[in-house]
């Protein structure tokens, strides 16, 4: 049998629980409260009961509190020290009762006998223990204890009694206060909350008052009406509003607790006048870019000039996420420049190069996103060293760039320096579309097959990556036979379902196609991609052109802004023909994702108006990129404008 039991508590040795029993002779009376259970429930629930006890006999942090009977023990032999009348060391009568070590153990004792019942499932019979020995001995870590017991008993009024005895023992005690209001809170009985916070507030120091302040949107987010929380937080408040050392925080606060009740005017009033009140408070920064990531428009308008000044006299780390809003919102171009500006002028500053270079890959431009992944790795030195997770991101960029221009070799060579856990699954895929481009699809395959296939998520990952696969060695039989199986053991799966439909269409099987892509729109209305490639699909066959518009400007309703669904609406607009609103169109989409298709669909636009030489300069600089696309090259060779690249 161990000599130790680990129940997560502090571990008690056989040494330590006979020399407790010893010192503590009262703890013979707890194994007669158990003699009618079985020997190994009492061993069990004894150990831990002990180890609790001594938490507060062994534990320094414990030990150390002024009034913890453990203290009280340790001095009650050793001379007293006579207190002038009126000092604020004199101990109240209660303390003065027990200063002996019987009575010391005695506490002991009945901590002891409350922790047995509570691990015996007699909490509320524990709880009236604890907290007498925490009443009389003052000890604010047994209070502490006192609430965790209650709160495990589902017991939110006994929590409140003991805070309530805390209060009284140490009317001053911020810990107490602190309990009082969060358990306020979360019961929603708001009145007591503001009158438990405003007496909080006038107990914390000055030197605290500030992270106090702040802590308290994180505090009022657990009541179920968070718009009567707002109105409590702001009147508990409202005293610190114009103080000039605290308004900016206040106000702050007050536009994080709007935004937690959904109310976002109100949250950038309070945040405007935060900015007025310390125009360079962050606080304030980070509200607005909380509301820009909800596509607030006034919000935007707010933070935007301030983030744009050169230089930008706000830390690096605002002005990080504030370029991150706009990739996270797709408004790449946005995000570069802002992005560029923080490279600028924080060249050392390391992830937003990583950002940097992604954001340029989604553009198009492959050789600047190269160039800054590389000046990203560049940056690690032996003090500094880079997250491995960004790391890999930027070698598995690295390596699909080089791939698309045909240096597969340089591709498997980034993919080799990944080691982190979590991209291994992406680059094992990445590196089997490589292996398959050199022409060794078996090899590809059984690299994929050997992916995990333990969960949903990642059955569909190895699903894809093989349909993915099967596609790029034109199988397309192959990857509709993989798909058809996956959809029939999971057929909710819009994912999937989706994929399916585009293997039915590559195949030019309209009719499968239809009904499957319907399948997704009517159980999934808000399903865009869906009704973008049904309707694409129509439009590129020049069939059921004003269906296939209709459901487009559905798709783009649901997704404003989206580059792939705007070329697709440009498209049918060409089919439809009307060219000069194509051309708007796909101007517009190019300009958000200079991708490739897009590239094509303008080109031919341009050519159709006459317009030539733009053409053939747009589409010749998009085959630089991606040398390898079929519908660019196609498009290229049969308009006449240039040789293609294999």
């Amino acid at each position: 049998m161990n000599e130790n039991i680990s129940l997560g508590l502090p571990q008690v040795s056989t040494g330590e629980y006979v020399k407790f029993q010893n010192e503590n002779p009262h703890v013979e009376k707890a194994l007669i409260w158990g003699r009618s259970k079985s020997f190994n429930s009492i061993t069990r629930s004894m150990t831990c009961a002990i180890s609790i006890a001594l938490s507060f006999n062994l534990n320094g942090a414990h030990a150390n509190e002024p009034n913890s009977p453990i203290l009280l023990a340790q001095t009650s032999n050793q001379p007293q020290k006579k207190t002038p009348a009126g000092s604020s060391d004199l101990k109240s009568d209660t303390e003065k009762e027990f200063t002996n070590s019987d009575l010391n153990a005695q506490w002991m004792f009945e901590i002891l006998l409350g922790e047995l019942n509570t691990l015996e499932g007699q909490a509320l019979t524990g709880l009236t223990m604890l907290l007498d020995v925490a009443k009389k001995s003052g000890d604010e870590k047994l209070f502490e204890r006192c609430i965790e017991v209650a709160l495990q008993s589902h017991s939110a009024e006994a929590a409140l009694e003991v805070t309530q005895t805390w209060r009284t023992v140490h009317p001053k005690s911020l810990a107490a206060h602190q309990f009082s209001l969060q358990i306020f809170v979360a019961l929603n009985r708001l009145t007591e909350a503001q009158q438990s916070l405003e007496k909080l507030l006038s107990l914390t120091p000055k030197e605290e008052l500030v992270d106090a302040i702040k802590s308290l949107p994180r505090t009022f987010a657990r009541a179920s009406n968070k718009h009567q929380a707002a109105i409590v937080l702001e009147s508990a408040l409202e005293p610190l509003k114009s103080s000039k050392t605290l308004g900016a925080v206040v106000w702050s606060t007050l536009g994080q607790m709007h935004l937690i009740a959904q109310e976002r005017q109100e949250a950038l009033k309070s945040g405007i006048k935060a900015h007025q009140i310390d125009t360079m408070a962050i606080e304030p920064l980070w509200l607005a870019l909380g509301l820009m990531e909800q596509r607030m428009i006034e919000a935007e308008k707010f933070l935007v000039p301030l983030m744009q000044q050169k230089p930008n006299p706000y830390p690096q780390e605002v002005s990080f996420a504030y370029a991150r809003v706009f990739l996270e919102t797709d408004r790449l171009d946005e995000g570069i420049q802002a992005l560029t500006q923080l490279t600028q002028e924080h060249p050392n500053f390391a992830s937003p190069w990583l950002f940097l270079g992604s954001a340029k890959a989604e553009k198009g431009l492959s050789d600047q996103a190269q160039s800054d992944w590389k000046h990203y790795l560049s940056l690690e030195t032996p003090q500094n060293a880079l997250p491995e997770r960004e790391k890999a991101q930027a070698y598995l960029g690295l390596s699909q760039a080089a791939s698309k221009v045909g240096k597969l070799n340089e591709s498997l060579k980034w993919l080799d320096l990944i080691e982190d856990p979590n991209l291994l699954v992406n680059a094992q895929i990445q590196k089997a579309l490589v292996l398959n481009k050199k022409g060794d699809p078996k090899a590809a395959m059984a690299l994929v097959s050997s992916l995990p296939n333990n969960t949903p998520e990642a059955s569909r990952t190895r699903v894809m990556a093989m349909v993915q696969i099967a596609r790029d060695q034109q199988r397309f039989d192959l990857a509709l036979e993989l798909l058809e199986k996956a959809v029939a053991e999971r057929p909710l799966d819009d994912d999937l379902t989706y994929e399916l439909g585009m293997a039915y269409e590559k195949l030019n099987r309209l009719e499968a196609m239809e009904k499957t892509l319907k399948s997704i729109t009517n159980r999934s209305p808000t399903y865009f991609a869906a009704f973008n490639a049904l309707g694409y699909s129509w439009a590129d066959r020049s069939i059921k052109l004003p269906e296939a518009k209709n459901l487009i400007v559905k798709a783009l309703e649901l997704s404003p802004e989206d580059p792939f669904i705007m070329d697709s609406l440009g498209w049918v607009e060409f089919r439809l023909g009307h060219l000069k609103e194509s051309l708007a169109i796909l101007k517009k989409a190019y300009f958000l994702r200079a991708d490739s298709d897009i590239a094509a669909h303008l080109g031919e636009v341009m050519h159709a108006l006459g317009l030539q030489r733009e053409a053939k300069e747009l589409m010749l600089e998009a085959q630089k990129n991606t040398p390898t696309n079929e519908v660019l090259n196609e498009t290229i060779k049969r308009l006449g404008l240039g040789a293609t690249t294999p």
